[in-house]
This record gives structure tokens, sequence and C-alpha cells, in this order.
């Protein structure tokens, strides 16, 4: 089984809005410090939608407040697009 790689989002321009093992304490950590973070998905095995809802609850009880998941795309300074999710802190 693969894991998916989480990614800091430091240009804003360049992400695409669009159970399984998940790192909920470092997503917290990134979450909290900077509001909003990619989680790289898997191609063998993506996650499903349910999961990720899951997930950004799961984020949201964690922070004590709301997270929201979108799928994305995150472009690379090599110009390759990552797929994933886009999780982020509601104002």
């Amino acid at each position: 089984m693969s894991k998916g790689r989480l990614h800091r989002i430091k240009d804003k321009k360049k992400l695409i809005h669009h159970y399984r093992i998940i790192p909920y304490s470092e997503l917290a950590e990134i979450l909290r410090k900077d509001g909003e973070a990619f989680f790289e998905d898997s191609v063998e095995q993506p996650l499903k939608r349910q999961t990720v809802w899951k997930a950004a609850r799961r984020l949201s009880e964690l922070l004590g407040r709301k997270v929201v998941a979108q799928r994305a795309l995150l472009r690379t300074q090599n110009g390759e697009a990552l797929e994933g999710y886009s999780f982020a802190v509601e104002d």
C-alpha cells in the first residue's frame, strides 16, 4: 500500500481547485500554521470522496474550526501537475 504525500502551498495561484492512511497530526499542524494544505492522492488507490469528507470533519474537530476539502491540482516548480485534495480552514 502506498501513501499519499503532503505538500505546503506557497503560491496559491498554482493550486487549481477541482480512511486510508491520512497523516492527521501533520495535516493539522500545517493547517494551524498556513491555513491550507495539499494532500497528494495515490494513483494506484485513489481516495474516495467519503474518506476525504470524513477527514475534513475529523480535522475540524481537532482544530476547533471548520475545515473544507476540495479536489485539486497542484502545479510544481517544474510544471508537473499533482492530483489530490486541498484542505483549508474556513474563516
